[in-house]
């Protein structure tokens, strides 16, 4: 997420080959850029270094998974303010040929245990450290994440699909002005540490646009886990360094914890919406909201209420309905330490009970959280039934209150969507949680700032595991119609991402407009403490004069702003788009 006071950004920077041995050269289609229209496969991305990456894997014979591992690895390297091999993200995968979802969870997670040492040997106090303390970094989990991704369903090598990521690290690419602003704003989290500074300001002066940014740490550390797998990362040498730093920095994480750290594969949250299949992401991150806040407004015909930049009932429907649904995402949380009714959250009669505080013309202050531990047993939609969803949420016994979720932090993140010619999809999204992390570097890549902050409290009350991980707004979204891929989509954004995957959702599966001109339409953004409603430039004076009369409250959209990578299904063609807030691309063939 660009923070408050960041201008939009619509950037076009160089791009280069990113070859795969054995590959021919990447050739970039006519049409790339915005918005791309491929009749095989594509790659929607925040880079476009990292999308040509992912489609020159997919020409090369490799599969969507293939493709969106690869381009995870080379955007790590290209965007390293927003995620690497130090962070982590999660990944909603469609299987065409089995017809079958799979979630994979590879979020940042801290071993309770060692806290618990922690605390009684006095190592660490109970106090919230200050800043420089790197207390919060979770274990990263992109590595683990990305090749047990790989593992289970690519196709092409290890060493193939990470080729494009070492290239660019050990040559180098231009840097571009959203980079080098970010150098710049942020100089004061990075120049506390040296190997930090010496990576992005050599010589005592901050990279400037055009000057090129080459990691050969990073590419040893690349090569190391292309040649040996997860033990090229979370054991030897990168291992051991990244515990000194960690532990020099006030963190009590171990080596065993580094080895000890594992993904979650889980079922995808899914629920109906106008005959279509949503798939998206379980606790502790955010789909429950993505797709509950959709449920809620199906029940209106929307084309006839006009756009909610033109009209105020539109705009009073879709900000309700966005302020509900994240008021009830509020019990979003690890559920192996809380539960969370999440298949209660999604299921069509809680929305039916919710759907009463949508499009009322009136604004009511606040919105509470419903109660969806009534529906968190029932029975999956029809749509569902076939895909057996996540299921209602385990049982922790005596659970107290002081295990509640700690929010997501509005976070520097990045997403990538991907489809190949067989109909399998990616939606994968990644990252250091705020921008380069904690600021902190090892081994050429920043350390993440996702962890959980772990309290002599929190760590007394009872779990179903010794490892944590925070709640968080990552959402990765995909779409079926009538059994196929008709869309997948997701963004950074902090807690707007919810938010903003909704409304582009809707403008296409409900006004039927093209993909990019989706992702262009003014946002808003509703919460459910008030009846503000910040909005993007391009809402009609009309539009919000009605809305002021309905008790909205309009004002400028201040948090920032989310920016969506999706790809579509149209006419048997996809047609990838990158949201022109930021600097991306997509790339198909």
């Amino acid at each position: 997420m660009v923070r408050a006071g960041r201008p939009f950004l619509a950037l076009v920077v160089l791009f280069g080959s990113c070859a795969t041995p054995g590959a021919p050269p990447p050739t970039a289609p006519p049409d790339s850029g915005r918005r791309v229209v491929a009749e095989h496969g594509a790659v929607s991305s925040a880079n476009p270094l990292a999308s040509e990456a992912g489609v020159t894997i997919l020409r090369a014979g490799g599969n969507a998974v293939d493709a969106a591992v690869a381009t995870a690895f080379a955007i790590g390297v290209v965007e390293p303010q927003m995620s690497g091999v130090g962070g982590s993200g999660a990944m909603t995968v469609w299987l065409q040929q089995e017809s079958r979802a799979q979630f994979l969870d590879f979020y940042a997670a801290q071993n309770a245990e060692t806290y618990r040492a922690a605390y009684a040997s006095g190592r660490i106090s109970p106090e919230r450290p200050r800043p420089g303390n790197l207390r919060v970094v979770g274990i990263p989990g992109n590595v683990r994440g990305l090749l047990a991704a790989h593992e289970r369903f690519g196709k092409l090598t290890r060493a193939e699909v990470m080729a494009p990521a070492i290239r660019l690290a050990e040559e180098g690419f231009p840097v571009n002005q959203v980079l080098a602003e970010f150098i710049l704003e942020d100089s004061a989290k990075v120049q506390r540490y040296e190997a930090s500074r010496r990576l992005l300001w050599p010589d005592g002066r901050p990279l400037a646009p055009g000057d090129r940014l080459r990691n050969p740490e990073l590419a040893a550390t690349l090569r190391r886990v292309a040649a040996n797998g997860v033990a090229g990362f979370y054991e030897g040498e990168t291992a051991r360094r990244l515990i000194e730093v960690l532990n020099a920095g006030g963190n009590p994480a171990t080596l065993a914890d580094l080895a000890g750290y594992d993904v979650q594969w889980e079922r995808p949250l899914c629920a109906g919406y106008r005959g279509r299949v949503l798939l998206s992401a379980p606790p502790p991150q955010s789909g429950a909201q993505v797709l509950h806040t959709l449920e809620l407004l199906e029940p209106f015909d929307l084309p006839s209420l006009g756009l909610p930049t033109r009209s105020g009932r539109a705009l009073d429907v879709m900000a309700s309905a966005l302020r509900v649904g994240m008021a009830d995402n509020r019990v979003n949380s690890d559920p192996n330490w809380v539960p969370v009714p999440a298949s209660g959250v999604v299921s069509e009669g809680f929305a039916r009970e919710r759907a009463a505080l949508v499009g009322t013309g009136r604004v009511p202050e606040p919105v509470e959280p419903g109660d969806a531990t009534r529906y968190d047993h029932a029975p999956p939609s029809s749509e569902c039934a076939a895909l057996e969803p996540y299921s209602s949420s385990p049982e922790i016994p005596e659970t107290t209150s002081s295990t509640g979720a700690e929010p997501d932090a509005a976070g520097e993140t990045t997403h990538i969507s991907v489809v190949d010619a067989e109909g399998n999809a990616v939606a994968l999204t990644q990252t250091n949680s705020s921008v380069f992390g904690s600021g902190a570097s090892v081994a050429g890549f920043f350390l993440n700032d996702s962890g959980f902050f772990f309290t002599p409290d929190n760590l007394a009350a009872p779990s179903l595991s010794s490892w944590r991980t925070r709640a968080t707004t990552i959402s990765p979204t995909i779409v079926l119609k009538d059994g196929r891929v008709e869309m997948v989509v997701g963004a950074p954004g902090g807690g707007l991402i919810p938010t903003s995957i909704v409304q582009t959702m809707v403008y296409v599966l409900d006004y039927d407009m093209d993909p990019l001109e989706a992702v262009r339409m003014p946002r808003l953004f509703s919460t459910p403490t008030g009846p503000t409603v910040q909005l993007e430039t391009g809402f009609t004076a009309e539009a919000l004069e009605q809305a002021r009369a309905i008790g909205w409250e309009p004002t400028a959209l201040a948090p920032g702003y989310a920016r969506l990578y999706m790809i579509v299904r149209r006419d048997g063609r996809w047609i990838a788009v990158a949201d022109p807030r930021h600097n991306g691309e997509a790339r198909g063939y």
